[in-house]
């Protein structure tokens, strides 16, 4: 590292903020298959066109955009990524990133007082915060390929049932389903997240495929009678008091010889590696009491409920998580001592 990292860094915001502003202008599906000038874009977006052709330079030079002849138009990652017609549209996601930029800007009150700066509420306030968070999760997965590579890598050949925690959009339980048509799936959510993720089964033609069934995992009890539970980026929004009382309550409620598959940022000992995660921990800082957790941790979580046969799993590029799985026993172990 040398001074063009630190300078690099210290202005990393600037490049994060031309792509916030290029998704609320519409520039990328303003121009789509076009070549565009600036001030055919600034008509059609009501902008100033000086500014307007800045901006466009600016979005060339970060590889977003061609500029030839003094035509701008979409790069193959822009038009992959950045159009909302795509089915890899990551747009949800900046918007949601965009939305947390007044967040960040109190980082050193969070530090200061070890509290979020935002209420924890999972984004269920209103409807519009609700929809923002739950289409970022949305496009974030489905332009990862997060979802179908998951489905890819378990083996749920043997398995009938399938409880998805927190799922959001219900995009695990869309793949799992669409690798494995004999498994039944269900999905336990807040009721303000099933507005949106009803939205989601229907375009994806799984309503009438997968359960939906509300409920608040921190009060309310969860339904069994599955062979899995999944708990995908659901941990690190919660304490550990929290994580324990929740590993207990998905043993209780699994099929004997049942499976959990925790997907999340595991962390090692140090709790600095993955890096990701390390930075991630930072953003549940500001919005929730929890953070990433170590392998160690989630481990000792998993043992004290009782599960049995507790492996990590690394998971490969571009995911940034790993899985953790462990077993219900068939066995009742005695909890008398010898």
């Amino acid at each position: 590292m040398d001074f063009t990292y630190i300078d690099n860094l210290n202005g990393a915001y600037a490049e994060s903020r031309i792509l916030h502003v290029a998704i609320e202008l519409n520039i990328f599906d303003t121009i789509g298959s076009q070549m565009m000038s600036a001030k055919e874009v600034s008509a059609k977006i009501h902008t100033e066109v000086r500014a307007t052709e800045l901006f466009l330079n600016a979005l060339t030079a970060l590889n977003l955009l061609e500029k030839k002849d003094n035509l701008f138009s979409l790069t193959e990652v822009s038009g992959k990524y950045l159009l909302s017609t795509s089915e890899t549209c990551y747009s949800s996601m900046i918007k949601f990133d965009s939305s947390m930029w007044n967040v960040w800007e109190k980082l050193a009150q969070a530090v200061r007082t070890g509290k979020p700066v935002r209420t924890p509420d999972m984004h269920q306030t209103n409807k519009e915060d609700t929809e923002c968070f739950i289409m970022a999760m949305h496009h974030l997965v489905s332009a990862r390929g997060d979802a179908g590579l998951l489905a890819e890598r378990l083996n749920l050949g043997g398995v009938q049932s399938i409880l998805d925690i927190g799922s959001g959009p219900g995009i695990y339980p869309i793949a799992i389903c669409r690798k494995y048509p004999h498994i039944s799936a269900t999905i336990f959510d807040l009721p303000g997240t099933l507005e949106v993720t009803r939205k989601v089964l229907k375009k994806e033609s799984f309503d009438n495929r997968i359960i939906l069934i509300a409920g608040d995992y921190n009060v309310d009890p969860l339904p069994a009678g599955f062979d899995v539970t999944l708990l995908s980026n659901i941990i690190h929004s919660e304490n550990e008091d929290t994580n324990k009382a929740l590993m207990k309550k998905v043993y209780d409620t699994l099929n004997q010889g049942g499976r959990i598959i925790i997907k999340d940022h595991i962390m090692d000992e140090s709790l600095t590696k993955p890096a990701c995660g390390a930075i991630f921990s930072i953003n549940m800082l500001l919005t929730t009491k929890g953070r990433d957790y170590g392998f160690h941790e989630v481990r000792g979580w998993l043992v004290g409920a009782g599960f049995v046969d507790i492996n990590l799993e690394e998971l490969p590029p571009p995911m940034t998580s790993s899985m953790v799985t462990g077993k219900k026993s068939r066995e009742k172990l005695s909890m008398v001592s010898p």
